[in-house]
Parts: C-alpha cells; sequence; structure tokens
C-alpha cells in the first residue's frame, strides 16, 4: 500500500514539475516519414519556444506560394516571429508574406501561414521556382503562454486529423500541393 501511495506522490509531483522531461515548456514531435510539405521542429527551438520549419519533403517541387491553417489551442501558445525562407521571394514594401492566429472571426484559434512570391511591384517574381528536397519555405515561432497549463496544443498526427487547408500553389494558382499532402507532427504543453 506504501509502494502505491508513493508512486501516485511522485507521478502527482512530476506533474507538477512539469512531467517527465523537466521544467513546464512546449514539446513538438515532427511528423512521420512522408509528406510533399513537411512542418517539423527547428534546432532553435526552447522548452518556452517551439520554432517550426515548412520545408519540402523527400521529392523537389515547383511552386510560386505556400501556407497553412493549423487549428490550435490558443490559450497555451502565442505567435513568435514569422520569417519567410529565401527560395520563395516574397518582395518588399510589402512583402507577401505575414502568420496570425486570430482573436476573432471564422479563423479563430487557427494558425494562419503564407507566403507568396510577389507577382507585382517591388521584388516582383514572374515564374514558379524549383525547390529541392528540404528547402526550408518559411518558419514560424509559437511561445508558450504564462502561466502554462498542459494539455494539447495541436495534433496533425491523430487519427482523422485533416488540415483545413494548406499545400503550394503555381503561379497560376493551380494547387502543386494539397493539404492533405503537408504532414503535421503533435504539439504539447507539459
Amino acid at each position: 500500500m506504501n509502494r502505491s501511495i508513493s508512486l501516485c506522490a511522485l507521478a502527482i509531483a512530476a506533474s507538477a514539475c512539469g512531467g517527465p522531461g523537466g521544467p513546464p515548456g512546449l514539446t513538438y514531435t515532427d511528423p512521420p516519414a512522408g509528406g510533399a510539405l513537411r512542418l517539423v521542429k527547428n534546432a532553435r527551438s526552447t522548452q518556452k519556444a517551439i520554432v517550426l520549419d515548412l520545408v519540402v519533403g523527400d521529392t523537389a517541387l515547383t511552386g510560386y506560394a505556400t501556407g497553412l491553417d493549423l487549428p490550435l489551442d490558443a490559450s497555451k501558445v502565442a505567435l513568435g516571429p514569422f520569417t519567410p525562407g529565401t527560395a520563395l521571394d516574397p518582395g518588399s514594401a510589402p512583402a507577401a508574406a505575414g502568420a496570425a492566429i486570430p482573436s476573432q472571426g471564422p479563423l479563430r484559434g487557427v494558425l494562419v501561414v503564407g507566403l507568396s512570391q510577389k507577382a507585382t511591384g517591388t521584388g516582383a517574381v514572374a515564374t514558379d521556382r524549383a525547390l529541392p528536397p528540404n528547402t526550408v519555405l518559411l518558419t514560424v515561432e509559437l511561445d508558450a503562454v504564462e502561466p502554462l497549463h498542459g494539455g494539447l496544443v495541436f495534433d496533425g498526427t491523430a487519427q482523422g486529423f485533416a488540415l483545413p487547408s494548406g499545400g503550394l500553389r503555381n503561379k497560376a494558382g493551380m494547387a502543386v500541393v494539397d493539404a492533405g499532402q503537408v504532414k503535421i507532427g503533435k504539439l504539447e504543453a507539459h
């Protein structure tokens, strides 16, 4: 009986201290192999800030614009810095790129990220770009909201998960990669 109580007390203490793996924070698990595009953990990630790269999978692609709409628990994370990659040039003044987690409207609680080469104006690009495997298309940071409450932020590995929108398009606007070909991992707060 004492052993059961001790194990239970240990489990409660571990939970209060952030569970297995140390202090409270965020943990991202990369998606399983496959996918034309993949949302993977960047080495700059910390316990309090998960940095994610949207990258080309194992097969080269050609495209003009990319992005995704990823439902998440916005009570656990806030949007940090967003950085377009260098493969698809969004130009400048203003750049054709952005990220947001709207707090109202139909995209409330959704990470919305978009990047396009610029069609006109400063930095305009007239053609699709070749994108070799593992090309970083964009980088987005999700920061832990304090006080951090444990639980699931999003789980792209769950059975039945379907990304509502995302992929890669060519300059004509045709889908090169659709949402079902974008692999998303799992982000948890603990």
